[in-house]
């Protein structure tokens, strides 16, 4: 052999060796970070869950609490008027007290007005025996015309008037002690009566007062279970979500881990790019003098362009990276779209680590590729796909084949949605770049 061809040797073997030096770089367990992400989702839903039951009953805590808060403030209302109706009775009890000592010392003026009207009642009788005796009347023309003289009847005519003057005011007093008597009677018996009749209807509303207390009391308990309840299931229901919570950040930890593990996976996959496009071009500066020209091998249906990326798909392009409306209102479009018909080859952008293959909601059926670009991670996102040619953890090459366009997904017909993102990719999108910064299209 000549020198030459022992050249061509040593750089075939040299390409092999490193070729096994990329290969043997640890492989992506199949959707393990698909089943990562998957199962973070599932956490985070939960989260979100216990975090509207948590809210929820913070709501009933609070409302239980105001309701105790009105309830006792009845409750101290109730007090209020139990105290104010305590005093009314003690009050009305007094009167009672008071109206009995009077009713006592009328007593005691009725039995004076008694004796006096029962000694009337003797005189009166008195003087009926006396007219009886007479003849049945007192004739008092008789008496004066018996006079003597003009002076014994000017005394007769005094002792007469004297005499029907007391007889005259014996009886008017005594019709005014026996009216004036029963009036006292009356006044005090309706006095007493209606002080009774107070006490009662104040001794039936103090009742009432202290039934509704107890209900309301009893109510109060209730609600002090009903919190008690409330604030045990709130502690447990934040426990769970403590749990939760602590389990998803262990799984974004991983989800962390393998993207890294993925990002270095796509590193050495450059490094080792490099070395085999450097390796190549020696061999083809070797092979210059001697390379017969051969017929070229059918390329793919997308044409793949020189440099460090390429168009993703053939086909027109459709939407910007920006603002938009699709007729469901204004939206941001954190990429841009390719149209073509339903089953056009789509191939990666650049050289990368396959991270995620398979549906991821309004995506639908979609690829992301892990770059290490001059030290730099992008990562590239082809959505809405028809199918999927790759697997997680699979190295791919600028330009090759990875799925077929399609429509699933959140989708308005058939195309392929191209993102670019500067680091690893992240559900609010924060990274994601226009593509056209990038890509030709």
């Amino acid at each position: 052999m000549g020198k030459k061809q022992s050249k061509l040797m040593i750089v075939a073997l040299a390409t092999v060796l490193g070729s096994s030096v990329f290969m043997n770089q640890p492989a992506a367990s199949a959707n393990s970070l698909n089943e990562l992400k998957s199962e973070q989702k599932q956490l985070e839903q939960k989260e979100n869950r216990l975090n509207l039951t948590i809210q929820k009953k913070n709501g009933d805590i609070t409302r239980n609490q105001n309701s105790q808060t009105d309830l006792l403030s009845q409750i101290q209302a109730l007090d209020s008027k139990i105290i104010e109706t305590d005093n009314e009775i003690d009050r009305i009890k007094g009167d009672i007290k008071r109206t009995n000592d009077e009713i006592d010392k009328l007593h005691e003026t009725i039995k004076v007005l008694e004796k006096k009207i029962a000694d009337r009642d003797e005189l009166i009788k008195e003087r009926l025996r006396a007219v009886q005796e007479s003849g049945g009347s007192v004739n008092y023309l008789d008496v004066l015309l018996g006079a003597s003289s003009f002076a014994d009847f000017i005394d007769r005519f005094s002792a007469v008037n004297t005499l029907m003057d007391a007889d005259r005011k014996i009886l008017e007093e005594q019709a005014a002690d026996k009216k004036s008597l029963e009036e006292q009677k009356a006044s005090v018996e309706e006095k007493l009566a209606k002080q009774k009749q107070s006490q009662d209807k104040l001794m039936n509303l103090k009742a009432t007062l202290n039934s509704q207390k107890v209900s309301k009391g009893k109510l109060v308990d209730k609600l002090e279970a009903q919190q008690s309840l409330l604030i045990t299931e709130k502690k447990g229901l934040e426990k769970e979500h403590e749990e939760t919570h602590k389990v998803s950040k262990e799984i974004e930890n991983k989800i962390v881990a393998e993207q890294s593990r993925l990002i270095e996976i796509a590193r050495q996959a450059e490094i080792a790019q490099k070395k085999k496009a450097a390796e190549e071009r020696a061999q083809r500066n070797q092979q210059k003098s001697t390379t017969v020209s051969r017929p070229s091998a059918p390329g793919p249906s997308v044409s793949v362009s020189s440099g460090t990326w390429t168009r993703p798909a053939a086909g027109r392009f459709s939407s910007t990276f920006g603002g938009r409306n699709i007729g469901s209102g204004n939206e941001f479009h954190y990429g841009s779209d390719i149209a073509n018909s339903v089953g056009t080859p789509v191939v990666s952008a650049a050289d990368g680590v396959i991270s995620h293959a398979g549906p991821m909601g309004t995506y639908g059926n979609v690829i992301m590729i892990t770059h290490s670009i001059n030290g730099q991670i992008f990562t590239t996102v082809y959505a809405h796909l028809s199918g999927i040619n790759v697997g997680v953890g699979q190295s791919v090459s600028k330009g090759q084949l990875v799925g077929k366009m399609g429509s699933t997904g959140r989708s308005t017909g058939s195309h392929l949605h191209f993102e670019v993102h500067v680091g690893p990719w992240n559900s609010s999108r924060s990274n994601a770049v226009n593509p056209i910064l990038y890509v030709s299209f």
